[in-house]
């Protein structure tokens, strides 16, 4: 048995393990004088590079003045809006409740136009299925 205590006593335990920045720090950081903060990054902005214009303002190509623009919208009614008012209409919603959807942008058709030469590039036109 006497053997086995020597052993023991002979092995020593391993130091504790640190990380350094964790632990038991004393010292702040503090910064050098005359250092100036980092520049702030800049802003991302989101464009929308689709090929298919759809109801809201996209960059596309004007085919007319050969320019990159992103499109103006305009809403107008269409044949889905004068559907829904008569649909409106023939439920019952009387008192100018029909007329909802000449108000309402979601039933009227987009028109995308270059804002440069004022050219129509492209209607969307709403449909049943959207």
């Amino acid at each position: 048995m006497e053997s086995l205590s020597k052993v023991d006593d002979s092995v020593s335990t391993p130091p504790p393990f640190f990380l350094p920045g964790v632990g038991c720090s004393t010292q702040t950081h503090s910064p050098l004088p005359g250092s100036d903060p980092p520049p702030p990054t800049p802003r991302l902005t989101f464009v929308n590079y689709e090929t298919t214009l759809y109801r809201s303002p996209a960059l596309t190509t004007c085919h007319s003045c050969q320019t990159q623009v992103t499109t103006q919208v305009t809403y107008r009614a269409g044949t889905y809006a004068w559907l829904m008012c008569l649909v409106f209409l023939f439920c019952g919603l009387l008192c100018g409740c029909c007329l909802i959807p000449f108000f309402i942008k979601c039933f009227k058709d987009v028109y995308h136009t270059c804002p440069r030469c004022r050219m129509v590039l492209y209607v969307h036109r709403r449909t049943c299925c959207e």
